[in-house]
């Protein structure tokens, strides 16, 4: 059975590491971090200050669509969405 799994979990992890859905990290007080491409990059411009649990979701290219502090919603733009 070991040898049958082992190659899978393998196969797996190597083509999960192609999605970039989680790149783009907004927290904190206007802060933002990029792990697209090495060392995580600073980001700036974010609309959000929160001390509590927020979240970020990007398209499977990187790309940022949008971030919340769970009470307001921003878009890439930075604009709060209705």
């Amino acid at each position: 059975m070991k040898k049958i799994l082992l190659p899978f979990i393998f196969l797996f992890s190597f083509a999960a590491s192609g999605q970039h859905e989680a790149d783009n990290w907004y927290f904190g007080t206007f802060a933002g971090l990029n792990f697209f491409n090495g060392p995580p990059a600073v980001i700036s411009g974010s609309a959000m200050a929160t001390n509590e649990g927020c979240a970020t979701i990007s398209d499977n290219n990187g790309n940022l669509l949008f971030y919340t502090d769970g009470i307001t919603v921003w878009n890439r733009s930075h604009q709060v969405m209705p």
